[in-house]
């Protein structure tokens, strides 16, 4: 079958990288090259011929220019030209034969290295061979033993399922506890919540109630200092048209010594007249912005007295309904039996 050429230059690549890679320079072997390349022995040992070949093969050409020493003897000495040519042609042939005994020894060192691979081929399916028959004995080893294990997971089975059976009906007595176990825990449950739930609502209004009187005193307080900032006003108010008042006194003793200058002097002080007319006029303005500021204060100090009054009637008011609900909420005594016990 002839080799393909696909397969041949990958076993020529597969040569030419290992002579590369060698440094000695020699030629790669046999088996080296076929597991280089992954081809068969065969096709390996045909290209390695036809490489080997190309590797010595040298090109010279065919004409060569005639020998400086045939130049002096060529007219005179025809025989020394035979003899010459004769010469080269048995250094041809030697090259010829030199050629030939190298190819020789080619193919008897191919021939020897593929006797190698086929033997190194045989060592590995021997052992190959070994190895089978050694996982055979185990697979026949490992049959047996697992037959032994199914017999004992046979008795194994048996004794779980009495084992199972044992554990079922402990399963059910189990169950029948947890379920009266959980009737007793959801009946204390329920008491535990209904107990809780009256406790919460005792304290939502505990806290409702606490809350409203917070609520009633801050707002007591905030009555409380609205009055003090009034009456505090109305102190400054008076204050304020006592100075006034001092102030229109001043004005009309100053106003009399003028009326009394103005006898002896009345064109001269015809002025200062005029101008205390004006300070009394602004005198009397200020006076009576004091009074209306003043009855301001006073009625703002009477509403705050009536909304503090009003406060504190209502505050009077939810303390006695406070009073009322914590009564309410006060637990009722137990009746009494005839023997003088309460009953539940």
């Amino acid at each position: 079958m002839a080799l393909s050429q696909d397969i041949k230059e990958r076993i020529f690549a597969a040569a030419d990288a290992l002579h590369a890679a060698s440094e000695t320079g020699e030629f790669p072997s046999v088996e080296a090259v076929r597991q280089e390349s992954r081809a068969g022995m065969n096709n390996v040992v045909e290209a390695m011929k036809e490489w080997r070949q190309n590797q010595r093969k040298q090109v010279q050409a065919v004409r060569e220019p005639l020998p400086v020493e045939l130049h002096g003897v060529v007219q005179s000495m025809g025989q020394s030209l035979w003899e010459t040519a004769q010469q080269l042609a048995n250094e041809s042939l030697d090259a010829a034969k030199v050629a030939f005994e190298t190819e020789k020894s080619d193919l008897i060192q191919l021939s020897a290295e593929q006797s190698e691979a086929f033997e190194a081929q045989a060592a590995e399916l021997d052992a190959a061979q070994a190895r089978i028959a050694e996982l055979e004995r185990q697979a026949t080893a490992a049959a047996a033993a697992a037959q032994a294990t199914a017999q004992e997971l046979d008795e194994t089975r048996r004794a779980r399922l009495a084992a199972e059976q044992d554990a079922a009906l402990a399963k059910q007595r189990a169950e029948e506890i947890e379920r009266r176990a959980a009737e007793l825990r959801a009946e204390l449950d329920h008491a535990h919540a209904e107990a809780e739930t009256a406790a919460a609502q005792a304290k939502a209004t505990a806290d409702s109630l606490r809350a409203d009187a917070d609520r009633l005193r801050t707002e007591r307080d905030k009555a409380q200092q609205r009055q003090e900032l009034a009456e505090a006003e109305g102190v400054k108010l008076a204050a304020s048209l006592a100075a006034a008042q001092g102030e229109t006194a001043k004005a009309q003793a100053a106003l009399a010594g003028v009326t009394a200058k103005a006898e002896a002097a009345e064109q001269a002080h015809a002025d200062q007249r005029k101008r205390a007319a004006e300070e009394v006029h602004r005198s009397a303005e200020r006076m009576t912005k004091a009074e209306t500021e003043r009855d301001k204060a006073r009625s703002e100090a009477a509403t705050a007295r009536e909304e503090a009054a009003a406060l504190r009637g209502e505050l009077e008011a939810t303390k006695t309904q406070n009073a009322g609900l914590l009564a309410a909420l006060k637990p009722s005594p137990a009746p009494k039996g005839k023997g003088g016990t309460a009953k539940d």
